[in-house]
Formats: C-alpha cells, sequence, structure tokens
C-alpha cells in the first residue's frame, strides 16, 4: 500500500454513496474524496485531489500489510481486507439507503466498521475533514463519543468506539482488534453533537442497505454471459443517480485529468441531457426503467420553459448555474492543475441536446409515460420546431471542444434522428399536420450531412464538414438511425475509426488539434461503441474479442474511469465515468442479441 503522501492511481479507488452524494475509499482504506449532502456540494475531503491540503478519512493498518478490495455481492457495500503473516481484518464502508413502505431512508452518513477475523492487528486512524476544497479548516472540538468539527457554514461529526486524539487540525487514534472484535465510526453531515456510536445502529443500517442493493439488483433481467460487468455497472449507475430528481451525474468527482499536468480536467458532478437519454437505453436493455424515467418526469414537470431554454446539462436539482472557476488552494492530482469547479460548457451551444430530449421523450412514450396533447404542444412540438429552425447553424459537438463552433457530423445526425422521433410520436397520436414539413427537414439534414460530413479520401464521415480529422462519435450513427450499420459509409466509418483512432479495442475521441495541450488517452465509451457497431455488422469474433479486451481495464472492483492510457493502461479522467458504465451495458446487449442471431437454428 502507498503511504498517505502518495497519490494511488485513480483506479485505486472503490465508491460508495446513497443516491445522494458518494465518497471514493482507497484500497489502503482512506476515504480520499467526498461531496456533503450532494454530489455538487463542496468537498469534504478531498486527498485525491491535493495529498496535503484536501482532508481524508484514513483507517488502516499501523504497520505493513497486503489489502485487497471488494463488493459485498450485488450491492455497494465494499469491504476492504488487511492481512497480515498472523491477523485479518475487514474493513467495512458504506452509506445507508433504505426503502420500505413506509419512507425512504438515506442519512447523509458514512459508516466504517473493522472486524478482526483472524490473530491480532495494530489500526491507525486519521480523521482530518477540510471545508469547501480546502479553503475552510474547520474547528475540531473532543466529546464524550467522538469529535465535533464545525464552520461557520458547514457542520459533522464522527462517533467512534474508540477515544480520540484531537487536535487543531484533526482526530487521530490508535487501537488494537483481536479476533471476534469489532470497532464502529460513524460520520454525519449537518448534526450538532456526536452521538454514542451504537445509537446509528450501523449493523441494522448495513442489513437494510444490503437488501436494498440486492432487492434492486434482483429485478434486472439480464442474464448472458457477462453478468457480472453488466450489474456491477448498473450498481454504479445507479449510485450515480441522484434520487430526489433522478439525475445522474457524469462522474462524482471533478478535475481528476485525461492528460497528467496538461490541464485538461474538468468538473463532472452534474447532468448531461445525452446522459439521461443513454441511461433510457442502458436501463431499459437490462430490464430496468424507473430511474431515468423518473429525471425525465421531474425535469418535464418542474421546468416549465424547457422547450424554450433548453440546456445541454444540469446540476442535479434542476439548476443550470454552473459557473466555471479555478480552486488555487488544490494542487491537482498528481500536480494536474487546474483543479476546475463549476462547467463553462453549460453556455455552450449544442443542439443535439434537442435530439436528445425528444429520443427520451419518444422512448418514454414506448415504454412508460405516454405524450398526450398538452406533452405533445408544450413539449414535442417546439422542441422540434427549433431544430427545424438551427439545425443548420454550426455549435460544439458532443466532444465540448472550446475552441470554436463548427458543423459537427454527430450534432447534425442527433437533429436528424430528434425529427425522426418526433415523426414518431405524430404519428401515434395523431398529429398529422407537421410530419411532411419535419420529414422534408430530414430529407435536407441527411443529403447535407452525406454530401458535406464524407471525405472521400479517408471514405469516412469526419468530426465536422471540410475536416480531414475522424470522430469516434459516428460509430452513433447507425446505432440511433441515422443510417443502417452495412451502409457502405458507415462500414468505410467503422473501418477508418478502426485504422486511424484504434489501438487494440481502445478507441480515441478524435486526434484534431483542440487547443489544449498534452494527449489524452483512449475513450472508454468509444470502444464500446465499435463492440456494438461490429455486433451488428455480425462479425461476433472480432466483437466479443474486442469487449473481453475492454473489460480488462476495470479496476479491482469492475469500476470503469472514462479514458485510459493505451500504452500503460493507466486509468485517466473522472471517476467512476457513467458514460463508460452505459457503453459496456450496450455493448453487451448488441453482443448478446449477435450471438443469438448466429446460434439460431435455420427455419
Amino acid at each position: 500500500m502507498p503511504s498517505s503522501e502518495e497519490y494511488k492511481p485513480i483506479s485505486g479507488y472503490g465508491i460508495i454513496g446513497n443516491t445522494r452524494t458518494a465518497a471514493l475509499v482507497g484500497y489502503d482504506g482512506s476515504i480520499d474524496w467526498c461531496c456533503m449532502p450532494k454530489f455538487s456540494s463542496p468537498s469534504i475531503f478531498a486527498a485525491i485531489l491535493d495529498r496535503g491540503k484536501g482532508g481524508r478519512w484514513a483507517i488502516q493498518p499501523a504497520a505493513t500489510a497486503t489489502s485487497t478490495q471488494s463488493y459485498l455481492e450485488d450491492t455497494n457495500i465494499l469491504r476492504t481486507e488487511f492481512r497480515t503473516a498472523t491477523s485479518r481484518v475487514i474493513l467495512t464502508d458504506f452509506m445507508p439507503c433504505s426503502v420500505t413502505q413506509e419512507a425512504w431512508s438515506a442519512p447523509p452518513e458514512i459508516h466504517r466498521t473493522a472486524q478482526c477475523l483472524s490473530g491480532t492487528m495494530r489500526l491507525r486512524l486519521e480523521f482530518k475533514p477540510v471545508f469547501n476544497y480546502g479553503y475552510v479548516t474547520p474547528k475540531f472540538k473532543p466529546t464524550a463519543f467522538g469529535v465535533r468539527v464545525r464552520s461557520r457554514k458547514e457542520e459533522v461529526v464522527l462517533s467512534s468506539s474508540v477515544p480520540l486524539q484531537v487536535s487543531e487540525s484533526g482526530a487521530s487514534a490508535e487501537f488494537t482488534v483481536s479476533q471476534g472484535e469489532k470497532k464502529a465510526f460513524v460520520l454525519s453531515y449537518g448534526e450538532d453533537e456526536p452521538r454514542k456510536v451504537q445509537e446509528y445502529h450501523t449493523e441494522r443500517q448495513r442489513a437494510k442497505s444490503e437488501v436494498f442493493w440486492m432487492d434492486w439488483a434482483s429485478m434486472l433481467r439480464y442474464r448472458g454471459r457477462w453478468r457480472d460487468a453488466v450489474v456491477r455497472s448498473a450498481l454504479t449507475l445507479k449510485l450515480l443517480i441522484y434520487s430526489p430528481t433522478g439525475a445522474m451525474v457524469a462522474a462524482p468527482t471533478t478535475s481528476l485529468p485525461e492528460s497528467v499536468g496538461n490541464g485538461r480536467n474538468w468538473d463532472y458532478r452534474y447532468s448531461w441531457l445525452r446522459d439521461s437519454a443513454s441511461a433510457l437505453w442502458a436501463f431499459h436493455n437490462i430490464g430496468y426503467k424507473s430511474e431515468s424515467e423518473a429525471y425525465l418526469r421531474w425535469l418535464i414537470d418542474n421546468n416549465p420553459s424547457l422547450d424554450m431554454d433548453l440546456r445541454l446539462m444540469y446540476d442535479i436539482d434542476g439548476g443550470s448555474d454552473m459557473k466555471e472557476r479555478v480552486l488555487d488552494q488544490l494542487e491537482g492530482y498528481k500536480k494536474s492543475r487546474p483543479v476546475r469547479v463549476g462547467n463553462q460548457a453549460v453556455n455552450q451551444v449544442q443542439y443535439d441536446a434537442y435530439g436528445y430530449m425528444l429520443d427520451a421523450l419518444y422512448f418514454s412514450s414506448r415504454h412508460g409515460r405516454q405524450v398526450d396533447d398538452e406533452m405533445y404542444f408544450r413539449f414535442v412540438k417546439p422542441l422540434a420546431d427549433f431544430i427545424v429552425e438551427h439545425w443548420s447553424e454550426p455549435g460544439n459537438g458532443i466532444w465540448e471542444i472550446r475552441d470554436g463552433q463548427q458543423h459537427y457530423v454527430y450534432t447534425k445526425a442527433w437533429c436528424y434522428a430528434g425529427l425522426q422521433r418526433a415523426v414518431k410520436i405524430a404519428e401515434a397520436t395523431g398529429h398529422d399536420d407537421e410530419i411532411p414539413s419535419w420529414k422534408a427537414v430530414m430529407r435536407q439534414i441527411k443529403e447535407e450531412v452525406i454530401r458535406e460530413g464524407w471525405n472521400a479520401e479517408k471514405n469516412s464521415f469526419v468530426l465536422y464538414y471540410g475536416s480531414e480529422h475522424l470522430d469516434a462519435a459516428t460509430l452513433m450513427l447507425p446505432l440511433i438511425g441515422f443510417l443502417p450499420v452495412n451502409d457502405e459509409k458507415m462500414r468505410g466509418t467503422i473501418e477508418a475509426v478502426r485504422r486511424e483512432l484504434s489501438e487494440g479495442a481502445l478507441v480515441y475521441r478524435y486526434k484534431a488539434d483542440d487547443g489544449l495541450k498534452g494527449e489524452e488517452g483512449a475513450f472508454l465509451l468509444c470502444g464500446f461503441w465499435l463492440v456494438a457497431c461490429l455486433a451488428r455488422l455480425g462479425r461476433v469474433e472480432e466483437a466479443t474479442k474486442n469487449f473481453e479486451e475492454l473489460l480488462t481495464h476495470a479496476n479491482h472492483l469492475g469500476l470503469y474511469p472514462e479514458e485510459v492510457a493505451p500504452k500503460s493502461g493507466e486509468a485517466l479522467g473522472n471517476f467512476p465515468q457513467a458514460f463508460s458504465h452505459m457503453g459496456l451495458i450496450l455493448a453487451a446487449k448488441e453482443l448478446e442479441d449477435a450471438i443469438l442471431r448466429t446460434e439460431k437454428p435455420p427455419e
């Protein structure tokens, strides 16, 4: 295990959460990232972004030991096992969440227990919360049952079953556990005084949380050969949903670098419309739709100006005030400055967001909430009319490149897809007036994309009109219905992406100059898109090989980052990444369907 003075790999963490917020727990027993009370709140532990100033909560062996991590099966309850030649201790971490007929419970608490399975082990506790991304050092006050931590705006308490030594900068303890012994610790946010640790009922809370996660996982229909990976991805996605609204964060972290030391650091603790649309697909593919449906219903019911002011992303509680700023206080992961909070992309023009929203409405109309007249005239028609009016304008693409607007092929394809969904909704609901004009614009979009977005020399669609650079996002064109996968232009694009953007199963998003320093890693989602395309083409052996290779880039717990450095295999970007887990589910379903087609006996 590394010392507390070193940065662990990004992949060296497990995640726990309560569908309000989450915490990253290192394989050394240190909680190095947590924001409370919600995902996008300021941090209370941020050692992953500054090992000295960020704050952490570590429970780990006082002497040299090895460690392994695992989840309790089909749950998000994390177990870290420490071993020496003569002893074994299990550190169990979870945030309570449960649901009954009477109430939903997700208190802002982190529960940790250290149980000795054999021998005797000396453990060390270090508790150093630092509020507001390291800017506010709180005041620590010892109490009879632990320590109270308070600033002008925030407070947390730590209740402990061992005595704590409290200083101006935190609390610490060294204690011994022998076979059969268990020590418990509870952090509670917003509480003004620690209680006896027994009053938090850790074992009861753990049992209820275990039931909650296992019951949820049992409703997933997927029973294919990659069940373990699919279920872990689904559990991770569920963990990234903010349950009061149903919004899904792209990742629970900010500023973990896409390229170490080169400024490619962004805040992903918000909800992108494209992520929500993809979540609809992902959850439907495994037989569970209520999570993403909840966000769609909430967004529709609580945003009366949605059709007039649709944003590509929102805060998880529905706001759009995400002004980006740099935190000079923190040095960044492995000194990868800047550390950013907020996201400037909220102000970008991304017309594909209108396509995503129409896709989500159409999906909902088929699998959930029906589109009535009110919803049609309030959302479907205005969104489709907006695309008709603006599709031909340049904008910012899916990858949110910040050096100017272009006519991105992927964006145009989603404008086409959005109108296609609007037509289908109109046909199903008897609103025929707009269908001819929408179909005419669909033809215009397709003709223009094929004419302007195609590069004959590359035999491929490209990043934007006139570009010589490829874009892995064009792999989505057959998946959203823009062109059939066996269309000669799509076959050419798939081969071009394999030739120019791929290293084995890993796929880069693009290789164009985007105005930033350094080279980012391969984007895992794009690799899963390629698997889906190969599967649809019937190239099952190749798709399976790629998929199995991509699965090797999970960490020890089955969690995936945003990107991977192909040469070193290093995880890059915010972690764990929702898009990567959605892509895995999509690829697994497409591949399973392709295998069934090839195994089906001839009639």
